[in-house]
């Protein structure tokens, strides 16, 4: 089941990662913006069930931030959690009249905290249009809800509450169709790539006809099984090709937060780039699904996408060994052994870990796991003994970064 995601937006270091070991324990997916501005952009990249948000940001501060999510036909269903250090009953009155949905005063109990964002995710999208009279905002029809697409660990859609299965309810093409989809990019591929990868020895007219009788079956079946659902929102044909449009691709995700989690640990800005590893890793459920669907662009990108996860996961599990978090760095890299079970430097650093959490039973294991993935790699026992010379006998004495 996916963890419900909660953005919390604060200025005050200390304060946000209070807030995000308290919200992460009790099981929620955490971002964390640290300017209003950057809040509104991660918001639409990565739609939250729950905003906490703080009264006093630099620059755009929280009352204008909370104004514009409910200007936001959109973003305007969000519950918004109030956090101030502001105790008068003006400033709290405020936030509430700009549309919060509840609000706390610092300092607070992370155990209430975490019980207010509990209560708004129960009180879920049933709240009326804040927009005074006289002010124009869109209407909800014209400002479709996001589709979001799961891809990682298993092929599903989701809008609202209303969910579709791509093994039960696609055909064969029809999954391969939205796999190579999905596997683009930017959700964008070209016609002729498709028909070429479908189609390849039919003429361009009959594949061309092809093209059009799938993607109108895979937009009926959209539209029966999401219903009520509008698909041509959503799978559109642009100047020779087919976007997926309103649409979050966890893969895609996954892929943009990495990338943001790696700049922020070369700026040596450890505690953003930890949560920001967080955030992508809850997203990865499993592989990329749609590659077993016969398209050899999803194959190529799920492989592309295995190879980031496993480069990914030896600077995240620094991250946390530098904070004497050894058990779930430990369990990170015991999972990314799945996808290849005689990665070296995987091992090194897994042992490493035994040995700085006093488990030498624990580092002995390691050291039988990674002998046995040799030898089922057909290693000759002269090759794994020399690659267990030189193994780290010690923790890190410079600490866990210094090879980052």
């Amino acid at each position: 089941m996916d963890k419900p995601h909660v953005v919390i937006i604060e200025d005050d270091a200390s304060v946000c990662e209070l807030l995000f070991a308290c919200l992460t324990k009790a099981g929620y997916r955490v971002s964390v913006a640290q300017s209003g501005e950057a809040a509104l952009s991660q918001i639409e990249e990565d739609p939250p069930e729950v905003i906490v948000l703080d009264l006093t940001l630099p620059g755009m501060n929280g009352l204008d931030v909370c104004r514009t999510i409910r200007r936001d036909p959109w973003m305007a269903k969000i519950p918004v959690l109030m956090l101030t250090g502001k105790t008068e009953e003006d400033d709290i009155v405020a936030g509430l009249e700009v549309g919060a949905d509840d609000y706390m005063t610092k300092p607070f109990s992370p155990k209430l905290l975490t019980a207010r964002v509990k209560a708004l995710l129960r009180r879920g999208n049933t709240r009326p249009s804040t927009a005074h009279p006289g002010e124009k905002t869109e209407k909800t029809v014209d400002s479709p809800e996001r589709l979001m697409v799961k891809t990682l660990g298993k092929c599903e859609l989701r809008i609202a509450d209303r969910r579709l299965s791509w093994t039960e309810e696609f055909s064969p093409a029809q999954r391969q169709l939205m796999s190579i989809l999905v596997g683009a990019p930017s959700g964008r591929v070209s016609q002729e790539e498709v028909q070429l990868a479908l189609w390849p020895e039919s003429s361009s007219a009959r594949a061309r006809s092809s093209f059009d009788s799938l993607l109108s079956r895979v937009r009926r079946t959209l539209d029966l099984t999401l219903s009520p659902f509008d698909s041509k929102k959503y799978l559109v044909v642009k100047r020779g090709y087919l976007c997926l449009e309103r649409a979050r691709i966890d893969a895609h995700e996954f892929q943009r937060l990495i990338h943001k989690a790696t700049k922020q640990l070369a700026a040596r800005d450890f505690w953003p780039a930890e949560i920001t590893f967080s955030s992508a890793f809850s997203l990865w459920q499993g592989t990329f699904a749609p590659g077993s669907f016969g398209s050899d662009a999803a194959i190529l990108f799920q492989d592309e996408l295995e190879q980031l996860y496993l480069e990914s996961c030896l600077p995240f599990a620094r991250l946390m060994a530098e904070s004497k978090r050894y058990q779930p760095a430990s369990k990170l890299l015991r999972d990314a052994l799945r996808y290849d079970p005689a990665n070296d430097a995987i091992f090194r650093l897994l042992y490493q870990l035994s040995l700085a959490s006093d488990s030498p039973g624990q580092a002995k294991q390691v050291i039988k796991l990674y002998r046995e993935a040799l030898a089922k790699d057909n290693f000759r026992e002269q090759e794994i003994e020399t690659a267990l010379q030189d193994f780290p006998k010690d923790k890190p004495t410079d600490g866990w970064l210094a090879k980052d």
